[in-house]
Order: structure tokens, then C-alpha cells, then sequence
């Protein structure tokens, strides 16, 4: 039984030997045929969104620490049954 239960890992895991060299040949695949400029028009379509509003002051973490120390407070000040 030991026997039979080997060779079915040693089957796993030389399918996934093989599934993982097709999948990193399939993923350079990809890569050789990647079209940069369409990436790139989609990602400087979204900068020039970012300028086009007002400049902001804050990122906002500091009202979101604010809010997070009210939790806090809140948790602390609550009963626990």
C-alpha cells in the first residue's frame, strides 16, 4: 500500500513539474507579446484624471486615525457581557 501511495505523489508532483513549465512558458509568451503602448495610454489616461481635480490638503489619514481612536474609545467605554 505504501508502495502505491508513492507513486501516486511522485505523479503529482511531476504534473505539477510540467504544469509549471508550461505555465512559465505560456507567461513569457505573454510578455514577448504585451502591448506597452496601449498600458501606457491607459495608465496616463488615469494620471492626467488625478490632476484634473482640486489639489487636496490631506490624504485623509488623519480623520481616519480620528475616527479609529472614537472606535477605540467607544469599545473601551461598552459593556462586555
Amino acid at each position: 500500500m505504501a508502495n502505491d501511495d508513492e507513486s501516486e505523489l511522485r505523479a503529482f508532483v511531476d504534473a505539477w513539474r510540467i504544469a509549471s513549465e508550461r505555465l512559465e512558458a505560456l507567461r513569457r509568451e505573454d510578455l514577448r507579446n504585451v502591448e506597452a503602448s496601449h498600458h501606457i495610454e491607459a495608465l496616463t489616461s488615469a494620471f492626467e484624471a488625478t490632476l484634473a481635480g482640486p489639489v487636496r490638503k490631506s490624504s485623509g489619514l488623519v480623520e481616519q486615525q480620528r475616527i479609529f481612536a472614537r472606535m477605540t474609545d467607544a469599545e473601551s467605554l461598552s459593556p462586555r457581557g
